[in-house]
């Protein structure tokens, strides 16, 4: 048990020692010393990487506005904006009311509110009118319309 209160101290320490030493990167230029100008570069970069790899909360606005505020901190030594505290809803499901099909052969799936997908994956599986499905978040701001039974299509909301 002492072992384990040790390390729980020496490790509270290093990120205390660490925080107080982090510097943001206009400040390490004007570090005269090539070693302690280095160290303070790799502070700066521990911090932009642990922002990056931190988990996202909040809608892709919230997300985005909190990257660019996190980054101006540790690049310019700006304040740090609040952490995002507001959750974003799960999933959003709805029903398609219908599917359409356009002259050039495009899949068109109608919603029960009146919203429009195109369908843009190549895949053959289709979803039927009636099905009940849920919008996920694709890289780079595609989305996907996922059925119960585990359908996945790439859509664009028109």
């Amino acid at each position: 048990m002492d072992t384990y209160r040790l390390c729980l101290t020496l490790l509270c320490c290093g990120l205390l020692s660490q925080s107080v030493t982090a510097q943001s990167f206009m400040e390490c230029s004007d570090i005269e010393l090539d070693t302690e100008r280095l160290s303070c570069y790799d502070a700066a970069a521990a911090a932009i990487k642990a922002s990056i790899e931190k988990p996202q909360v909040g809608s892709s606005e919230q997300r985005q506005e909190q990257r660019n505020a996190e980054v101006a901190a540790i690049v310019f030594g700006e304040e740090a904006a609040p952490e995002i505290v507001e959750e974003v809803p799960e999933q959003i499901t709805f029903v398609i009311k219908d599917v359409l099909y356009t002259q050039r052969r495009n899949t068109i799936f109608v919603a029960e509110d009146g919203r429009l997908f195109k369908k843009v994956s190549d895949t053959q599986v289709t979803i039927k009118a009636g099905e009940r499905v849920a919008i996920e978040d694709g890289f780079f701001g595609s989305i996907f319309l996922v059925t119960e039974k585990g359908v996945r299509i790439k859509v664009k909301e028109r």
